[in-house]
């Protein structure tokens, strides 16, 4: 039986994602995520966020990767959500997730774009892992910021390719046994970061939110930070000690439509 799923597709930096109100969801979320999330024979995207009423918060907030595995946080989605809760206007929401509550304020950009400021989770910095590709040694700082983020610091661009050799040596590592996103973040200007990103369960991505924060976290020192990735900038607010990091950037919401589900895809 063919199931009318109504969405709303959404941008942050070119990180797009598909919004569904999860009442109209079926069971297995999973095989919704990867027919919506399929660029060939669904709408495409990088992930399927899932919102509901939330017990604290304005909603309950998930995010299933185009792989149909589900994340703990996704912060570019974060961003897409408050703007769709808000009702595509200025104002505040806070959202739930399987990690925490994050607070955001919406408002109208320079050039009347959607710019949101929202809180994510304390940054851990765990122990450091190293692993050989290509007869190199690399040392990557291990990082959680509700999710997992390996980020290997640099002084400059890396060579093309090193990202998914990294990516691949992660995903069979006794400390990843549940994935994790990979980074490779260099310095950029006075005190900006440049940034590429392989996420798990969907690969090479043209932002990752809480891989910024992972990268300047993985610094070391409480600043201030604009993080460059292919798809725009993020500016990340690291504060000291276990205060939550804070992000701000644009979300986008770009159309919206009924997906006619069928079932899990061949």
């Amino acid at each position: 039986m063919m199931i009318d799923v109504p969405f709303v597709k959404a941008h942050g930096l070119g990180n797009d994602y598909l919004i569904v109100e999860s009442a109209v969801v079926p069971e297995g979320a999973v095989d919704l995520a990867r027919a919506m999330c399929d660029r060939t024979t669904g709408i495409g995207g990088d992930g399927l966020i899932l919102l509901s009423s939330g017990d604290t918060a304005g909603a309950r907030f998930r995010i299933f990767n185009a792989d149909g595995s589900e994340a703990e946080l996704c912060g570019n989605g974060l961003r897409c959500a408050a703007v769709f809760l808000t009702g595509c206007s200025e104002g505040s929401t806070t959202v739930e997730s399987a990690v925490g509550h994050h607070g955001a304020d919406v408002t109208r950009g320079p050039r009347g774009e959607w710019q949101v400021a929202m809180d994510l989770v304390a940054a851990q910095v765990e122990q450091d892992v190293s692993m050989v590709v290509d007869d190199a040694n690399y040392t990557l700082r291990v990082v959680r910021v509700g999710n997992p983020h390996a980020v290997l610091l640099v002084e400059a661009p890396p060579a093309e390719g090193l990202l998914g050799q990294l990516a691949a040596a992660c995903e069979g590592h006794e400390r990843f046994v549940d994935g994790v996103n990979v980074h490779i973040a260099w310095p950029r200007g006075n005190a900006g970061l440049s940034m590429v990103s392989w996420e798990r369960g969907v690969g090479p991505v043209q932002a990752c939110a809480t891989g910024a924060a992972a990268a300047v976290a993985a610094i070391g020192t409480a600043h201030r930070c604009d993080v460059g990735m292919p798809g725009g900038s993020l500016a990340i607010e690291a504060p000291a000690g276990d205060a939550a990091i804070r992000m701000c950037g644009p979300a986008v919401i770009i159309c919206e439509g009924v997906y006619h589900y069928i079932g899990e895809q061949p």
